[in-house]
């Protein structure tokens, strides 16, 4: 009887100390965080707005930081410097294959706590290339502009998030 307490007691402490969680918070003291919209230098003219949306709802499904705009612990501010669309590649004919998109961002994330500076990049440039006309069903080869732009939006979340938050 003795040993079936302790397997249990084992079996406790093991299941207990394997729950954790993927997410981690290098800053614990920043529960929230205020987006602001960023300038538009680019010719594009919704890229300031859709890169703000989607900054906002990746922050949202993240769920480690609310959206705040009264009394925020941080803060995500920036540019979006540049913005072009190149060229990449023709085929034989001379036909356009692929494209390459190109966005220049300034951002900066601050610790409005502790008034200080926890990232910032004067000349985060983030690319992407599509394929128009593909008929491939592959998840991994983009298509459309927007798509490029989207899996940029999403390269520039996920480093904001190891500068900051997943910062060891």
């Amino acid at each position: 009887m003795k040993y079936i307490y302790l397997f249990v007691a084992i079996i406790l402490v093991l299941t207990a100390s394997c729950s954790y969680s993927v997410y981690t918070n290098a800053y614990p003291h920043i529960k929230n965080i205020q987006i602001l919209s960023f300038e538009n230098k680019s010719s594009e003219y919704q890229i300031s707005q859709e890169f703000h949306s989607y900054l906002v709802n990746k922050y949202q499904q993240d769920g480690r930081l609310k959206i705040s705009t009264l009394n925020p612990d941080s803060q995500i501010e920036g540019t979006i410097n540049d913005y072009r669309k190149e060229i990449l590649s023709y085929d034989n004919m001379g036909n356009i294959i692929e494209y390459k998109v190109s966005i220049l961002f300034d951002i900066t994330f601050t610790d409005l706590k502790m008034n200080a500076v926890i990232y910032n990049n004067q000349s985060l440039l983030v690319t992407e290339s599509y394929t128009p006309n593909l008929s491939d069903s592959n998840p991994n080869i983009y298509t459309t502009e927007g798509q490029a732009q989207a899996k940029i939006y999403e390269k520039v979340f996920d480093t904001i998030m190891k500068n900051t938050l997943e910062k060891w």
